[in-house]
């Protein structure tokens, strides 16, 4: 396997144990309702816990093929001025997230302001996280290809 290969399995790894987190995170939620709210669906926490459990297996068995195969993973280097792109992207990204926290104390969550801001803030993180990862991997890419010539 390549170094860029390893390296997008590893993101995937991280991704699926992410989803699966979020998963079981969701059947504890629809496992104990709010009260004085109507009950959810009776399949709902063994389906998210389900589907939780499988992401969390299938990314150790991925993680488990990438150490049996010993290949490092490609580093990216953030330290030129591209690097402090992503950096300052990922940062704003981080900050707009956590924004979409803090919208609820400031306007009514049911408001068409409080929806508006949460979506534009989730928007905001989308692009910022979507723009450094692309700006991230066009650097490996060419650390690679210099790597390559050399």
């Amino acid at each position: 396997m390549t170094p860029e290969q390893v390296t997008r399995r590893k993101g995937w790894v991280f991704a699926l144990i992410g989803a699966g987190i979020a998963c079981l995170y969701m059947a504890y939620q629809y496992a104990t309702p709010a009260p004085r709210s109507e009950p959810p669906p009776e399949w709902a926490p063994f389906l998210f816990a389900g589907i939780g459990v499988v992401c969390l297996i299938v990314s150790g068995l991925i993680a488990l093929k990438l150490k049996e195969d010993g290949t490092p993973a490609a580093v990216t280097d953030l330290s030129g001025p591209q690097g402090k792109t992503v950096k300052v992207l990922l940062v704003i990204g981080l900050i707009a997230l956590a924004g979409t926290y803090f919208v609820g104390y400031i306007t009514p969550a049911e408001e068409p302001l409080g929806l508006a801001l949460s979506v534009g803030l989730l928007v905001v993180v989308g692009v910022c996280f979507v723009s450094a990862g692309r700006i991230a991997r066009k650097i490996r890419n060419a650390s690679a290809m210099g790597a390559a010539k050399e």
